[in-house]
């Protein structure tokens, strides 16, 4: 089992996705398996059994972070070294069953069912790999538990203005008990190309897996190919909550009336020049289409610039056209330079900031 913290990345290998020929590779194939942790546990069987590269998931929320933050926090202070480990409880049910599939497909997987527990999960997957006589590697990603750089960072005076109100943590009547950062793609990147074909995260970005997995497929230089990254990050954005794209939260529900029975979980390509076509799972209910894939990108943004720990997103460029059936192309997003900083959720007992 391999460990990469995501300030250890190293991106010299790049070459913009190049074979040795000169050519490109064809896009990655990217499925979604999960938007949340009670999301359906048929996902990874079914989608092993799709054309895909890649399967990715999410299964933290902000809910996630504090309740499974908090249990670790308490565990500690009671001395209980045997506890059950935070990660999320249902993972090993969806994924076990697709391991066989996956390892004969050369299916990779990068995934954030880590929680606080993120190392405890990766043995996990590592041991019933083993007993299940399969050979797939498990890589994880650390560096997002940052309680203790948080509290030093207070100490010195530092104002952590909430993103949503702009009211400093010093208003705050609350003792932080935990902390975790989102972290980017970089660190599921650099586990691929060490050879790992499961990878295991904590806390990362919705859209890091997607990015991660593309940066490794297409051999992205994190300085130079922004535009092509900044395709991966709409593609994660749009992918991150699986069904939600193919009409599970979708304004325009009334019109899918007669196929919202087993919507599909969605599947998108990434090229190596950033392009995206979405589409979902073969045989299965909802739709993909512009309307779907415009209420999904207009989610949880905070406007025209969406922020990334890899890449910011322009999105006043954005163009979606629909080639086929459950078929839509997005393409003209412009990317630039990550901020320096990133999001952080804080964990207190007694209230919410």
């Amino acid at each position: 089992m391999m460990a990469i913290s995501e300030g250890t990345t190293d991106d010299t290998n790049s070459n913009n996705g190049a074979n040795g020929d000169g050519s490109h590779k064809r896009p990655i194939r990217i499925a979604s398996a999960s938007g949340g942790f009670s999301d359906r546990q048929r996902a990874f069987l079914s989608l092993a059994n799709c054309d895909v590269d890649c399967i990715i998931g999410d299964w933290m929320s902000e809910c996630t972070m504090t309740l499974r933050g908090a249990e670790k926090v308490e565990n500690q202070k009671k001395g209980k070294t045997d506890a059950a480990g935070l990660y999320d409880p249902t993972f090993m049910e969806n994924l076990k069953p697709a391991l066989p599939i996956m390892q004969q497909k050369r299916i990779k997987v990068a995934v954030n069912a880590g929680a606080s527990d993120t190392e405890k999960l990766a043995k996990l997957v590592e041991e019933v790999i083993k007993e299940e006589g399969l050979s797939l590697r498990v890589g994880w990603v650390g560096g997002d538990e940052v309680t203790d750089v948080v509290n030093r960072l207070i100490k010195q005076g530092e104002k952590f203005e909430n993103i949503c109100t702009g009211r400093e943590l010093k208003a705050w009547e609350f003792d932080p008990i935990y902390a975790q950062c989102y972290l980017g793609g970089a660190g599921i990147a650099e586990c691929l190309r060490s050879g790992a074909d499961i990878v295991i995260c904590g806390r990362v970005a919705d859209a890091a897996p997607v990015i991660g997995a593309s940066m490794w497929w297409h051999g992205w230089d994190r300085e130079k190919d922004l535009d092509a990254i900044v395709g991966s990050l709409t593609a994660g954005h749009l992918l991150g909550c699986s069904a939600y794209v193919c009409g599970g939260y979708f304004s325009g529900f009334k019109n899918l009336l007669d196929s919202c029975e087993n919507i599909g979980f969605s599947i998108g390509e990434v090229d190596y020049l950033g392009q995206i076509i979405m589409g979902k799972e073969p045989g299965t209910g909802g739709e993909m289409s512009v309307s779907t894939c415009t209420s999904q990108l207009l989610y949880e943004i905070q406007g025209p610039r969406y922020f990334g720990s890899d890449v910011v997103a322009n999105l006043e460029g954005i163009q979606m056209t629909q080639l086929e059936k459950d078929r839509v192309l997005v393409s003209g997003i412009k990317g630039s330079k990550p901020p320096s900083f990133t999001k952080v959720g804080i964990t207190a007992f007694g209230g919410y900031c």
